[in-house]
């Protein structure tokens, strides 16, 4: 990938952020940390991220104002979003609202390291996609 990797953690929840950092850190990946909405507001205007994991709720707001937020930007780096309802009418108005994907708190290790692998090779893909792009509209003359 051309640029670096890096992860916003969205949390209110100490404990989520110590647990999503430490992961994302033993993957070799640059993080950025928020316990609001508005500090992820602030980031995301401020810095380009390549994924975002966000909580479900804050006191300021929510996993949707963070989705809106991202939207924003130029990147539309996917959010996953996390939550210790276990509903899985939430799990699927997350997905519908734009979340790349929804996992139950607490933060398993496993789980994260396979959400970011995935996330990473759809990355490249479009890298490649994009590298590919201009070779195809390009004409011999």
């Amino acid at each position: 990938m051309r640029g670096e990797f890096e992860v916003l953690v969205a949390a209110a929840s100490p404990e989520n952020r110590s647990a999503l950092t430490k992961v994302l850190l033993g993957m070799g990946l640059k993080t950025a940390i928020s316990s609001s909405v508005q500090e992820a507001q602030a980031i995301l205007s401020a810095k380009s991220v390549s994924l975002v994991f966000c909580e479900e709720k804050f006191t300021d707001g929510n996993y949707q104002d963070v989705l809106r937020a991202v939207k924003r930007t130029a990147e539309k780096a996917p959010v996953v979003v996390s939550s210790r309802s276990h509903d899985w009418y939430e799990y699927l108005e997350a997905l519908r609202l734009g979340a790349f994907d929804f996992f139950d708190a607490p933060v398993r290790a496993a789980d994260v390291e396979m959400i970011v692998r995935y996330a990473v090779r759809l990355a490249e893909a479009a890298e490649r996609r994009e590298r590919i792009r201009p070779m195809r509209n390009a004409r011999v003359a």
